[in-house]
C-alpha cells in the first residue's frame, strides 16, 4: 500500500536515487503516499536460490477446466479467505525470498490454475523469477539511557538505507533542530555534533538536503529523528560506504532524552521556525548532558531469488487479444522481527493479491466477451523499492503481457481496511476518473490522491496508464495488521469496482 514517502539519497553507479525512505517522516515531513518506498521493514530468514529447484517451481501449469471455477460476480468472502491464508503467521510475514513468501506465491499460482488462467511466467510456469538485494535485522535495535532501555516498535524504530545502516554508538546527545546546513541556515551552530548522537527534531529547511546526511557530515556517529509513527519502515538495500545507526523515536521519548536541558521538543521546533524566518535568530542546536546508547545490527546486503506470480486470461479476439489490461498488487510483506514477532501484513498487502484472484475468477466467466486480454500479477519486492514490478516491465517479453502491449495497469494495495472510501492515484488522470466514476455508480465513495509510492510507479514510468487503488485510513507495517482488520464487505466493495473497470477496459471501453 501507500507508504509514507521518505527520502534517502544514495549513490548507485554515480546516480543519486530517491528511495522510499524514512527521512521525510523523520523530519516531520507530511505523510504523502504510503508508498513510496523506502522505509523500513523486516526481517525473515531468506534463502538465496541459485537455480530453480522443485521447491521453487510453480505448481502444475495446466489450467483448470472446472466449469464451476468461475463466477462473473466478485466474491468478497472468497477474497477474505485468501487474506486469512496469506496473512497467517505460518507465512512468516511473506518477506521476499523467504520460505513463507514461496508458500504464499504457490497458493496464488494454484488459485490462478484453478480459475483457468494460462501460466505467464518463466518456462510455462506461473513464476517469474528475478534476483533482488535484501538486508535483514540480526537483532532487535537498541535505544537506551543509563539503565533504561526503550521498547522497539513502541518507542522507536530503525531507519535503514542510504547513510542509515548498521552501527552502534554510545555518546552524548546533541540537539540539532532540523539539521539544516545550507541555504543560509545552520542548525548545528549551537553545538558540536562531532562524536555525538544527533537528535533531529525538525522541521526541515526547504531544499536543505538529507537531514541524516547533514548530521553525518557534521561528525555525528548516530542519529535520532522524531517521527509520528514507530511502524517498521521498508529496508532500502542500498547504502553509502559508511553508515551510522539511525532511529526514529516518538516525541515523548525525545522529551525524556533532553529533559536535563530544561527544554522540550516544542521549544526546539519553535526556535527552528524562528530561525527559518530570521537567520539572525539564535541557533536551535545545543548539547545535552545525557549519554545515549543506540545500535542497529543488519546482515550484509545479499541477493535472493524472488518471484512474481503471473497468470493470463487470454481474449479470444485474435487482434485485440494482443493488448492487455494488468491487474495486480504486491504479495510481499515486511516479514518477522528478530524476536520472532510476525508482521502478518494482512491489509498491506495480502488484500491486493486476494482481490486480484477474485477479479480473475469473475472475469474468467466472461472471457468470451473480452476484446483484450487481462494479465494478473502478484509482485514480490515492493517493500524494498518496487523490485518485482521493475523486474516485470524489464523481463516480460511475451505478447500480451509485455509493457508495450498494456492498455492500463490497476495496482491494488492496502485495499481491505479501514474505511469505505477508495483512494485512487493521479498518474493517469483519465484512468483515475474512470475508477472514481465507476465507484460512484456503485455507491462507493472515492478520493483522489497524488502519485507514486507503490508498484504502479514502475508502469507509469514506461507511459502505461497506471493507478494505485486502495482504501483511506489504512494501516501498515505494524503488528496489528492482522486478518481480523480486513473485512469481506470492504473487499467486496473494492473488488466490485476493480472488476467493473477491468471488464470495461478489456471489452474495449
Amino acid at each position: 500500500m501507500m507508504k509514507p514517502r521518505l527520502r534517502v539519497d544514495v549513490v548507485d553507479g554515480g546516480r543519486q536515487i530517491e528511495l522510499h525512505g524514512l527521512e521525510a517522516i523523520m523530519l516531520g515531513v507530511v505523510r504523502a503516499l504510503r508508498p513510496l518506498f523506502f522505509i523500513a521493514a523486516l526481517l525473515f530468514a531468506c534463502t538465496t536460490h541459485t537455480a530453480e529447484t522443485p521447491a521453487t517451481q510453480s505448481p502444475t501449469t495446466t489450467p483448470s477446466t472446472n466449469p464451476t471455477a468461475s463466477s462473473s460476480t466478485f466474491d468478497g468472502a472468497r477474497a477474505k479467505a485468501h487474506v486469512d491464508y496469506l496473512a497467517d503467521p505460518a507465512r512468516g510475514g511473506r518477506y521476499s525470498g523467504s520460505a513463507g513468501y514461496l508458500d504464499a506465491a504457490t497458493y496464488v499460482a494454484e488459485r490462478f490454475r484453478e480459475i483457468g488462467l494460462e501460466p505467464a511466467g518463466d518456462s510455462g510456469t506461473y513464476f517469474e523469477h528475478f534476483t533482488m538485494p535484501l538486508v535483514d535485522l540480526t537483532a532487535m535495535s537498541v535505544l537506551a539511557i543509563g539503565t533504561k532501555t526503550y521498547r522497539p516498535r513502541v518507542d522507536f524504530t530503525e531507519s535503514v538505507g542510504g547513510r542509515s545502516g548498521s552501527g552502534a554508538a554510545e555518546a552524548q546527545l546533541a540537539v540539532v533542530g532540523g539539521a539544516a546546513r545550507t541555504g543560509g541556515q545552520n542548525d548545528f551552530a549551537g553545538t558540536d555534533a562531532r562524536g555525538k548522537v544527533a537528535l533531529i527534531t525538525g522541521p526541515a529547511a526547504p531544499g536543505g538536503g538529507g537531514a541524516v546526511e547533514n548530521a553525518y557530515q557534521e561528525g555525528a556517529i548516530g542519529v535520532l529523528v522524531i517521527g509520528g509513527a514507530t511502524l517498521r519502515y521498508s529496508y532500502a538495500p542500498r547504502f553509502q560506504t559508511t553508515t551510522i545507526p539511525t532511529l526514529v523515536i516518538t516525541e515523548g521519548v525525545a522529551n525524556e532524552l533532553i529533559a536535563a536541558s530544561g527544554k522540550k521538543v516544542s521549544d526546539v521546533q519553535a526556535a527552528v521556525r524562528a530561525r527559518r524566518s530570521d537567520p539572525s535568530a539564535p541557533a536551535p542546536g545545543f548539547d545535552v548532558p545525557t549519554t545515549v546508547r543506540v545500535s542497529v545490527s543488519l546482515t550484509p546486503v545479499h541477493e535472493v531469488d524472488a518471484i512474481n506470480v503471473v497468470g493470463l486470461l487470454r481474449s479470444p479476439d485474435e487482434l485485440g487479444g494482443k493488448r492487455a489490461v494488468l491487474v495486480g498488487g504486491h504479495l510481499d510483506g515486511v516479514g518477522t522481527d528478530p524476536d520472532g514477532t510476525v508482521f502478518q501484513a494482512a491489509n498491506d498487502n495480502a488484500s491486493g493479491p486476494a482481490i486480484t484472484i477474485e477479479v480473475a475468477r469473475a472475469l474468467a466467466a466472461d472471457r468470451a466477451t473480452l476484446t483484450h486480454s487481462v494479465v494478473f500479477v502478484a509482485f514480490a519486492g515492493e517493500e524494498e523499492g518496487y523490485f518485482g514490478s521493475e523486474a516485470y516491465v524489464a523481463q516480460t517479453a511475451t505478447t500480451p503481457g509485455r509493457v508495450e502491449s498494456l492498455i492500463a495497469m490497476l495496482n491494488l494495495d492496502v485495499i481491505g481496511c479501514c474505511s469505505d472510501t477508495l483512494i485512487v492515484s493521479n498518474e493517469a488522470p483519465d484512468l483515475q476518473q474512470k475508477v472514481r466514476e465507476t465507484a460512484t455508480s456503485l455507491g462507493i465513495s472515492s478520493q483522489a490522491i497524488g502519485g507514486g509510492g507503490s508498484d504502479q510507479t514502475s508502469f507509469a514510468r514506461r507511459r502505461v496508464p497506471a493507478v494505485f487503488i486502495g482504501m483511506s485510513d489504512y494501516i501498515l507495517h505494524v503488528y496489528a495488521d492482522k486478518p481480523s482488520v480486513v473485512e469481506a464487505g470492504r473487499l467486496k466493495k473494492a473488488g466490485d469496482v476493480v472488476t467493473t473497470v477491468a471488464r470495461q477496459l478489456a471489452a474495449g471501453g
